[in-house]
């Protein structure tokens, strides 16, 4: 599992702040308490020389050492103890003037022992939800706030229950979320306007991303709009190409929205492509019929879409137009 570069890398000036944060404010008590108590810096100075004599000593694999090292540490501990009772004569706690980082574990490192620590995997899949609001411009959707009241429960005109038919995409949705892996099915959704369909692939991107997968969610108009400078700008960089090609999972909304062109058609085909042959999970929104994904993509891109992708046809009437008449 694998969040993007600019999450992972955010998230270290996160953390790296954080250790820096801890030492400023832990360096402005210690300069306080040096002013007003001027013996705790000379303990302080003692205990540096003390600590720097008894690295040295341990690192000589010498027997004799051994009485030199136990008459070191007890005069460590009793400079420490001495500090202490100053403090606490003053009402100070014994750590008063640590560093107060905010993982105990790692001490704001990101890292204990060469793995990456759980306050670092926290902060990470934070940024990744943020970047993911942003992208999307709503941090508001969620299975939770899906409302299945917006669809009729009773037979179309077709036989089927627009209700009940949208509870089993919503839970098919939400297990797909949840026992999201990197073998999971594409999907695409289709249907007409104001249906859900942003709303249950921005749900499904939320809890993938929560799960430490890296999520990708981007309009079509946007994706081809990243693609197309990148591709003419001649600048070599291929940086948006591989963040949509390689991400976990990738969500592209209200394809066909994108203006039309001969390098939309190219770039949306080869995009299919190449994640179908990496075996990475898409996921697509339309409201394009599958002759109308035909016609604007290849019949080839639509027998890739409609042939390899589990089919959800939303159905009911648009939920944006029943919420303001």
């Amino acid at each position: 599992m694998a969040y993007s570069s600019e999450v992972y890398a955010a998230a270290r000036r996160i953390i790296d702040e954080r250790r820096s944060a801890a030492d400023r404010e832990a360096n402005i008590r210690k300069s306080d308490v040096y002013a007003k108590f001027p013996a705790v810096r000379e303990l302080d100075n003692q205990l540096m020389r003390e600590m720097a004599g008894f690295s040295v000593l341990m690192l000589r694999e010498q027997k004799e050492t051994g009485a030199a090292i136990s008459e070191m540490q007890d005069k460590i501990s009793r400079i420490q103890s001495e500090k202490a009772a100053i403090l606490a004569s003053n009402g100070l706690p014994a750590d008063y003037l640590e560093p107060r980082y905010t993982c105990n574990k790692c001490s704001d490192l990101g890292r204990k022992n060469g793995i990456l620590c759980s306050c670092y995997k926290e902060v990470c899949r934070e940024q990744a939800l943020r970047e993911l609001a942003a992208s999307s411009g709503s941090a508001a959707c969620s299975f939770d706030n899906f409302d299945l009241s917006y669809y009729v429960d009773n037979g179309a005109s077709d036989g089927t229950n627009p209700r009940r038919k949208m509870q089993n995409y919503n839970n098919f949705c939400i297990n797909y979320a949840k026992g999201f892996s990197n073998d999971s099915p594409s999907i695409v959704m289709m249907g007409k306007t104001g249906l859900g369909k942003t709303h249950l692939s921005l749900s499904i991107a939320k809890t993938v991303t929560e799960g430490g997968f890296g999520v990708v969610y981007a309009p079509a108009q946007k994706l081809v709009s990243d693609l197309e400078r990148e591709h003419f700008s001649f600048s070599g960089s291929d940086s948006a190409a591989r963040k949509y090609a390689g991400c976990e999972l990738l969500i592209i909304d209200d394809l066909g929205a994108e203006f039309p062109s001969q390098f939309t058609t190219a770039a949306i085909g080869n995009l299919i492509n190449e994640r179908l042959y990496e075996n990475r999970p898409t996921i697509i929104s339309t409201n394009l019929s599958g002759k109308e994904l035909a016609e604007r993509y290849s019949e080839r891109t639509a027998s890739r879409i409609l042939g390899e992708y589990r089919k959800l046809y939303f159905v009911g009437e648009d939920i944006r137009f029943l919420k303001n008449r």
